[in-house]
């Protein structure tokens, strides 16, 4: 029995991942497809009636697409800048619109620009936390001399920022990405080649 309960572990271990996965996908497209739907019939109420299933997600690609053509014109990157500084004038606005944005960028390909992926040890122990150094002059209350350094946590979106002297922090040659991908997954992966096989349990 437990033998067969383990064969089961394993089938839903493969099954789940990508249930769950085109789930996301399925559900994320609806969404888009049913916003940009109604954003069509409205600039076009005539053109509802040739709205086919997809079209709507279509419309929000190219749009978003041509934005990012347009980013190459200075009057069009003046145009955003100014729109950015109209939001980080409003208290709220503000939190929500620079979290978002820098979230963005972080999974955009920016993520190198966060600081130096470093070891952080705890005082008085052998333990090593993995983090990444944003700042050697940060403006944190009570920060002088002191470098400030973000802690991901494992599993969730989040994690500390704690500010630490220099030499508490090594630097790794590692990319903010690679940290990043460790920290979010608990450092869970295949072993590597060298790695002695482990033999299955019997029961």
């Amino acid at each position: 029995m437990r033998r067969q309960l383990r064969i089961f572990v394993a089938g839903v271990m493969v099954v789940l991942p990508f249930a769950l996965t085109g789930y996301v996908v399925w559900w994320a497209g609806s969404r888009l497809d049913a916003l940009g739907r109604a954003a069509l019939s409205r600039v076009a109420p005539a053109a509802e009636q040739w709205l086919f299933p997809g079209v709507g997600a279509l419309l929000l690609v190219l749009t978003i697409y041509l934005v990012g053509l347009l980013m190459h014109l200075w009057a069009f990157r003046w145009g955003v800048r100014l729109l950015e500084r109209v939001f980080s004038r409003v208290p709220v606005v503000k939190s929500i619109y620079e979290s978002l944005r820098d979230i963005l960028r972080l999974f955009g390909g920016d993520a190198g620009r966060m600081g130096q992926v470093v070891r952080y040890r705890l005082p008085g122990t052998d333990v090593q936390l993995l983090g990444i150094r944003t700042s050697t002059a940060p403006r944190g209350a009570g920060a002088g001399g002191k470098v400030a350094v973000y802690l991901p946590m494992s599993y969730q979106f989040g994690g500390f920022t704690v500010y630490v002297p220099p030499d508490a922090v090594e630097p790794i040659e590692m990319t903010v990405e690679e940290a990043l991908k460790i920290a979010a997954t608990g450092d869970v992966g295949v072993a590597p080649p060298d790695a002695p096989a482990q033999p299955p349990s019997q029961s």
